[in-house]
């Protein structure tokens, strides 16, 4: 006799709600997976509906089969899982890398502002000395034409001096030459 032949089929005639409750998942999960079980081997007698009892016999191959059909389902969530995760972390670091740069343009942008103040302000300062300096220059001009017009108001005074001095020598010398010829 060959294995097959000797070896002794073992059913499981569980409820529906049993093999949720055995695999820990939910009844939609479950009828998709024993309905995926039947349909992939279609040749075995792994699954049948008792009517009587309302209850589902499977066999104890693919009740295994079902065990390492949601735990693969499991280890590809798992994968999902590390890959959002993965994605999750690049994220994260993208997210901070921008507000490294966030900073920094903030930075930069506050030294620049800042080195625009003090240029204004040192452009603000020239121009005030600049100023101040045509100041004191049309000052020393306003004092340079002042004594240029009170050494012209001398000089008229002496001329006027002069010509009165000549008037009255003039005058005397008219009465001297007058008195003198006669």
């Amino acid at each position: 006799m060959s294995e097959e032949a000797s070896a002794i089929d073992v059913y499981y005639d569980m409820d529906i709600a049993q093999i949720c409750q055995h695999f820990n998942k939910s009844r939609n999960t479950v009828d998709k997976a024993i309905a995926k079980l039947v349909k992939d081997n279609p040749d075995k007698d792994w699954k049948y509906k008792n009517p009587i009892t309302r209850r589902i016999t499977i066999k104890a191959e693919g009740v295994e089969r079902l065990s390492t059909y949601f735990r693969k389902e499991k280890h590809e969530v798992s994968t999902v899982e590390m890959e959002l995760r993965f994605e999750n972390e690049k994220l994260k670091a993208i997210i901070e890398e921008k507000e490294k740069a966030q900073a920094q343009i903030e930075q930069l942008y506050q030294e620049k502002l800042k080195l625009e103040i003090e240029k204004s302000r040192q452009t603000f300062l020239l121009e005030t000395q600049t100023k101040d300096e045509k100041i004191s220059e049309l000052e020393s001009e306003n004092q340079k034409l002042k004594e240029v017009e009170e050494l012209y108001n001398k000089s008229i005074e002496e001329i006027e001096n002069y010509k009165k001095k000549e008037e009255e020598y003039n005058s005397k010398s008219f009465f001297y030459r007058l008195t003198h010829k006669f």
